[in-house]
């Protein structure tokens, strides 16, 4: 847990138990994301196999998780399309709003 003053607590569930976690403000959405992230692949981890106990689930999926991380893929599900259209569309308006002042060079 942050010890930011300004850090905002958080009551979150993966694998249906409950954790308090804090963060900046601005960094919510993100730390939102990872949570679902971690859920999901626990999740899947203990419909795929036989494993029950939480500690073993979670260390499957960080290890997953892991190898994802350093191998440079994820899972398809991670990427939206639409996220990244919207991305795009949002580096381009702002490309073109420094761009716009600006003289011809030539």
């Amino acid at each position: 847990m942050s010890t930011n003053p300004k850090a905002e607590r958080i009551d979150v569930q993966i694998m249906d138990r409950s954790y308090q976690l804090s963060c900046p403000p601005e960094e919510k959405t993100l730390l939102m994301e990872c949570v679902g992230l971690v859920d999901s692949r626990m999740r899947q981890v203990k419909m795929q196999g036989k494993l029950q106990a939480a500690d073993r689930v979670a260390v499957m999926a960080a290890l997953t998780l892991a190898r994802d991380c350093l191998t440079g893929t994820q899972a398809q599900t991670a990427v939206d399309q639409s996220t990244v259209e919207k991305k795009i569309t949002e580096i381009t308006a702002k490309l073109d709003l420094a761009l716009a002042p600006q003289e011809p060079l030539f």
